[in-house]
């Protein structure tokens, strides 16, 4: 185990990585503390569902054969994936969906190449929705993870399963994922920071071209901006054969949360087009975040963002129906089982059949509507640098929600669509958002707010971010089961 002077639980990924670099300790000790932290604490909220211990020993017979001048920044420092997107060959992958459980990775992602150029150590697999198709990490395959702050409240999803670890101290960072809020929602729920990046800047190969049709972005949650920061410079560079490319960073974006921030102008986004009400405890505490910008001296304008919230809802609903078909259709026949609910999700089949249902026109038509939509927002920052809303129209809601397992697709899309009123008009975008953990509920359970930037602009984000952390910082806060 590491030295005693050194705590494990209290050091971000930055800080692991340069106590190895000093040899307070070895990454083999700062894998087996991660370890040690799971046995102790993911009994209690099912954010693992995959222990990978003998891969993490070859990758760190691996990364000791090297010489120091080949270690990556984040040298021997653990992490976990999501079951789903980025595969690691040899490893199992059930997309949380029982027709693919027993699944088997064939490659490597992308990602993992680059994660482990970075000298991450990957050990293990973290829970999600079948199909990251929910923000409540609920699933009939693994069960439900557990918001270690309160187990009554969902830890939200489709990346509950690494927010729960990294808000437990089980791995100080974790891979996510985020087509409709999917990072931001999950690290509000759970008081971490959860950066969202432009389409394109983090690469989804090499075995997907495009997930949910763009609407998906790659990156991590981290208790720290620099964490973030950092995964996001080892990570950004064009992928071959790539969709979608994102405007080139002007500098790291490292050096973006050394800086101080000039006076932005932020709009102030209180209300969309979907019926549903922003809880008066969420508006205050967005108003609460006004204040904590205009101290540092922001400006604050009110907008609204000109776009049509229930045409884009509709749009939305029918590209993630059309894509929940073919992985539907695609798992029954790689892995020969019938479509029914003994195998995928009732609220998954019914938007499968839907998503069957669609004509191609009907098909363009939605991304002709998502496409207006990023328009749209891109007209709004000739006005503003950046855009501030809840992340979430209500407070932390409770686990179960959202019932997958209920046959009434349509009441959960409705859900899916008004619980996301802030979070899916950015993904639409494919522009740039984080949550920050700035508040706390009168329950002191997190209460995370979203920032929004330009399409290419994380540097702006991450550079208010990090003031934001310097003056209201959140790390010392922990949850009630916590390593």
């Amino acid at each position: 185990m590491a030295a005693p002077e050194f705590n494990y639980t209290d050091s971000d990924a930055t800080g692991l990585a340069q106590a190895i670099k000093d040899k307070v300790l070895s990454p083999r000790e700062a894998v087996d503390e991660a370890f040690a932290a799971i046995d102790r604490i993911n009994p209690q909220l099912n954010a693992v569902i995959c222990e990978m211990r003998d891969a993490a020993d070859e990758q760190l017979q691996q990364l000791t054969a090297q010489s120091p001048q080949d270690h990556g920044a984040l040298f021997g420092v653990p992490t976990l994936l999501k079951d789903d997107c980025p595969s690691f060959a040899g490893a199992p992958m059930s997309y949380g969906c029982r027709a693919a459980d027993g699944n088997v990775s064939e490659r490597d992602h992308e990602l993992v190449t680059r994660y482990r150029a970075a000298g991450l150590v990957i050990i293990g697999k973290t829970n999600l929705p079948e199909f990251s198709c929910n923000i409540a990490t609920e699933p009939s395959l693994h069960g439900a993870t557990l918001n270690p702050w309160d187990v009554s409240k969902s830890i939200g999803g489709s990346s509950g399963g690494a927010a729960a670890a990294v808000a437990a101290r089980m791995v100080p960072v974790a891979y996510g994922n985020d087509g409709a809020g999917s990072i931001r929602i999950p690290a509000a729920c759970s008081g971490l920071f959860g950066l969202r990046p432009s389409r394109g800047r983090v690469p989804c190969g090499p075995v997907s071209t495009e997930n949910w049709g763009g609407l998906v972005s790659h990156h991590v949650l981290t208790r720290s901006v620099r964490d973030s920061a950092l995964m996001l410079d080892l990570t950004d560079a064009p992928e071959q054969g790539a969709l979608y490319s994102a405007p080139a960073k002007t500098g790291t974006f490292m050096q973006a949360v050394n800086q101080t921030p000039r006076q932005l102008r932020i709009g102030l986004w209180q209300k969309t087009g979907l019926e549903t009400p922003v809880e008066q405890a969420v508006l205050e505490a967005l108003h609460k975040t006004v204040d904590m910008c205009a101290a540092l001296g922001h400006e604050i304008v009110e907008i609204t963002p000109d776009y049509d919230a229930q045409a884009l809802s509709a749009a939305f609903t029918k590209l993630v129906a059309t894509y929940t078909s073919m992985e539907v259709d695609d798992l029954a026949r790689d892995f020969d089982k019938p479509i029914n609910s003994d195998f995928f999700e009732p609220s998954n089949l019914g938007l499968a059949e839907y998503g069957r249902s669609l004509s191609g026109l009907d098909i363009l038509r939605a991304r002709n509507q998502v496409n207006s939509t990023a328009r749209s927002f891109g007209r709004m920052f000739s006005t503003v640098d950046v855009v501030l809303s809840p992340v979430l129209p209500c407070l932390p809601f409770d686990k179960g929600t959202l019932n997958v397992r209920s046959n009434d697709w349509k009441h959960f899309a409705r859900q899916f669509m008004e619980l996301t009123m802030f979070t899916h008009p950015v993904n639409a975008a494919g522009a740039p958002a984080m949550s920050v953990p700035l508040l706390q509920t009168a329950r002191n359970t997190p209460l995370g707010m979203q920032f929004i930037a330009a399409n290419g602009k994380e540097e702006t984000l991450l550079t208010l971010a990090a003031q934001l952390e310097r003056v209201y910082p959140w790390d010392s806060r922990r949850p009630a089961i916590c390593a």
